[in-house]
């Protein structure tokens, strides 16, 4: 996804510097050139970032049947408003429930992770797929459990 958002600068910048120079005359190429980079290059660093706490959790022994719930909290260290566009998981006995309104630059905010062992047994590891219209634009979620027979 990092070479498409790279394009899309470049054609910005390129349609951008062929306006400039159909408005203006003769020596402000090299002008009208400096203003499309810096216009770009602006851009390319106002995007979000995410910083996760921690990416794993490990609820421990459980008992089959049971729901545990995580919170796995992260905050957006980029220059522009975060949007978790989505959350995927492995299988139905886990699921992600995410903010659904934009984080601002410095905002915090929670997935919740909830993991249901009921038919389950023994050692248990899933993920849960988190993307974002930050860059990188996926990141992955792990819990573990070791669910006990009642």
């Amino acid at each position: 996804m990092h070479y498409k958002r790279l394009l899309h600068l470049f054609l910005v910048a390129f349609l951008f510097s062929g306006l400039v120079v159909a408005c203006t005359s003769g020596g402000g190429q090299a002008k009208t050139e400096q203003v499309a980079a810096e216009a770009a290059g602006e851009n390319a660093t106002k995007v979000p970032e995410v910083t996760f706490d921690k990416l794993a959790h490990d609820f421990g022994p459980i008992y089959s049947g049971e729901k545990v719930t995580y919170n796995f909290r992260f905050s957006n260290t980029g220059k522009a408003p975060l949007v978790i566009l989505n959350t995927r998981s492995g299988c139905g006995c886990t699921v992600g429930d995410y903010p659904k309104e934009p984080i601002p630059p410095g905002g915090e905010a929670k997935i919740t992770v909830q993991f249901n062992s009921a038919g389950r047994r023994g050692f248990q590891s899933e993920s849960v797929r988190v993307i974002t219209n930050a860059t990188p634009q996926e990141y992955m979620l792990r819990i573990t459990a070791e669910v006990i027979q009642n």
